[in-house]
């Protein structure tokens, strides 16, 4: 049998600590919650909120290849809880936010101009970059992956964004993609990444399953 390393990722201290310290407890404190207040609402100002703080994620030569569907009507989130094969903490939440990815750099020629405005590039290199990039992107499996990778750095913030301000959230992506897509009108050109059900907290969470440790998960030079 494989010994257990007993290096666990919570007992790691790292210079940064102490630098944002309330940071370094936000990420280590998170959980997944599905104990929700079904009795209380999450407000506009903090709808609104959390997806500004979702925005200044991190995605690739900052394109912000996202777009967020928040469904918070009760008639449908219940068909919502359908589309996730019947997860009920949807409901509980009272909102549910579809987290989509575009697939192509639709906002390239916004963005690469910003790029040299501000600059950081001069407007040849700009041009050709943008140029690249839509080339790049052009594969239908590459331009799946550019949606779900800088989606999902979104999706992360939008956890963490949470969980700052008390509130429950949990990401899902056991969901009918097909028919959620369908179901809010997602364009053919773009694809959903994850559902994420938040609102108030309905108090204590059960304890947090084990993680793998560092000493497990971590390589060095090569896997």
């Amino acid at each position: 049998m494989r010994s257990t390393p007993n290096t666990d990722i919570r007992s790691v201290d790292v210079a940064h600590d102490e630098t944002f310290p309330k940071a370094v407890e936000a990420l280590r404190t998170r959980r997944s919650g599905h104990n929700f207040d079904p009795d209380t609402d999450l407000d506009d100002e903090t709808l609104k909120a959390l997806i500004e703080d979702t925005t200044l994620a991190p995605s690739s030569y900052n394109l912000q290849p996202w777009e967020f569907v928040a469904v918070q009507d009760d008639d449908r989130l219940d068909d919502v809880v359908e589309l996730a094969f019947g997860q009920e903490h949807i409901r509980d939440a009272g909102t549910a936010i579809l987290v989509v990815g575009h697939t192509t750099p639709e906002t390239a020629d916004r963005v690469f101009e910003e790029w040299a405005e501000a600059g950081r590039m001069d407007e040849e290199t700009a041009e050709q970059t943008k140029e690249q990039t839509v080339g790049l992107y052009a594969d239908d499996r590459m331009g799946r992956d550019y949606g779900i990778r800088n989606a999902s750095l979104a999706a992360a913030n939008l956890l963490h964004s949470a969980h700052a301000r008390g509130l429950s959230a949990t990401p899902m992506i056991g969901f009918d993609a097909e028919g959620i897509a369908e179901y809010l009108g997602i364009p053919d050109d773009k694809i959903p990444v994850m559902l994420i059900a938040v609102g108030p907290s309905g108090g204590e969470e059960p304890e947090r399953l084990p993680r793998r440790a560092v000493d497990e998960v971590l390589h060095r030079e090569e896997y």
